[in-house]
């Protein structure tokens, strides 16, 4: 588990890099010369997300000047060089070819196809809408979460985090009808939002299928080792794509590229990595309260930036995600409870001390 100090920092970079990614977008897509090319941005993205991973997993091994620690970090950088001179990637290499040798690596492929799908939904989507309607939709993918997870992980759900689920679908409901009130826009508004409904399944099931890679059966695995893998499949598909449908009317990989399109790079690699190492290490709470400051600061920049301005349904259903996104948090079954509950039952039922372990033991890990 991360600190408090880390959760809170990763948890505000996480709203940022949220809520910027989609603005970007929308900025980008104002004027048709910077219009982003969807193929282009998430390959150049996963290429990027693979590189930093790499160099951070070579960090880790000690593959630079010996490795960091403790006693390397009180010397000066004169000190330093003379006493770690050596750059050794063999620890890196032997890994990397474990990667490309080792079967289970295949089992990050199937959540690096379900984000390549969702990388190059959210550019489609943010044509049909604005970044802060986006944003507020978005949280649907809290409920199909949770929904997946119950069905698939046999995580448990209390009654009131069951009520902020329907609340949340109300929500994102109230916040669409602004949409809807205009005739011309009624039919985009109707793909769009079956649109946000594929995007937040393939997001639900991207994200529990990765924590259950990640953090339940490699869970000792190197974070970074584990990225590597999935950025790997990224890089391949999207290349893949991007130089199936784009490449050969390119005028050059980089001299198509404005600086907008290197923010939404930076924005959505950042948001990756992040996001990668919440899963990891602190969980879905983390993420759940991100998205929900992530929708009211997309709405105060779009404001000023893309001439935005909300609607009362737009903030009233913005309000009720924000009221169901609490109540899922704190809504979680109380285990000290759970574990008296189990203990009358097993008076009822006559079960041992050890059943009784082994059975709160299980249960409790599938407590949300």
């Amino acid at each position: 588990m991360m600190r408090n100090s880390s959760t809170i920092l990763l948890s505000f970079l996480l709203c940022v890099f949220n809520a910027s990614e989609s603005l970007l977008v929308g900025i980008a897509n104002l004027k048709q010369e910077t219009k982003p090319n969807s193929t282009k941005i998430i390959f150049l993205v996963e290429l990027v997300k693979i590189i930093i991973s790499m160099i951070l997993f070579s960090v880790e091994l000690g593959c630079f000047s010996g490795g960091i620690s403790h006693e390397t970090t009180t010397l000066s950088f004169s000190q330093y060089r003379k006493s770690n001179s050596i750059i050794n990637f063999a620890p890196l290499i032997r890994s990397l070819k474990s990667v490309f040798t080792d079967s289970t690596t295949l089992l990050f492929g199937i959540p690096a196809m379900a984000y390549f799908i969702n990388n190059n939904l959210i550019f489609l989507i943010l044509n049909l809408m604005n970044p802060p309607t986006f944003t507020v939709l978005s949280n649907l993918k809290i409920l199909t979460t949770g929904l997946f997870s119950y069905i698939f992980l046999n995580r448990i759900l209390s009654t009131t985090q069951w009520i902020s689920l329907i609340l949340l679908f109300i929500g994102t409901t109230v916040a669409q009808i602004q949409f809807s009130s205009e005739g011309a826009y009624e039919f985009t508004s109707s793909f769009g939002l079956l649109l946000i409904f594929l995007f937040a399944s393939i997001s639900a099931g991207a994200s529990v299928y990765t924590e259950y890679v990640m953090k339940d059966k490699f869970g000792n695995e190197s974070i970074h080792l584990q990225n590597i893998k999935l950025y790997l499949f990224g890089v391949l598909l999207n290349g893949l794509v991007y130089f199936t449908l784009s490449y050969q009317s390119d005028d050059g990989f980089f001299l198509t590229l404005y600086p907008i399109h290197y923010a939404i790079v930076i924005s959505v690699c950042s948001l990756g990595l992040i996001t990668s190492a919440i899963i990891k290490y602190s969980g879905s709470i983390t993420k759940v309260y991100a998205n929900s400051l992530a929708m009211f600061f997309s709405g105060f920049v779009c404001y000023f930036a893309l001439e935005f301005s909300p609607t009362i349904n737009f903030f009233l259903g913005a309000l009720i995600c924000c009221l169901s996104i609490h109540m899922y948090s704190t809504g979680g079954l109380d285990q000290n409870n759970f574990i008296k509950s189990k203990e009358l039952e097993s008076d009822y039922l006559g079960l041992t001390n050890n059943d009784l372990e082994e059975n709160v033991r299980f249960e409790k890990k599938n407590i949300l």
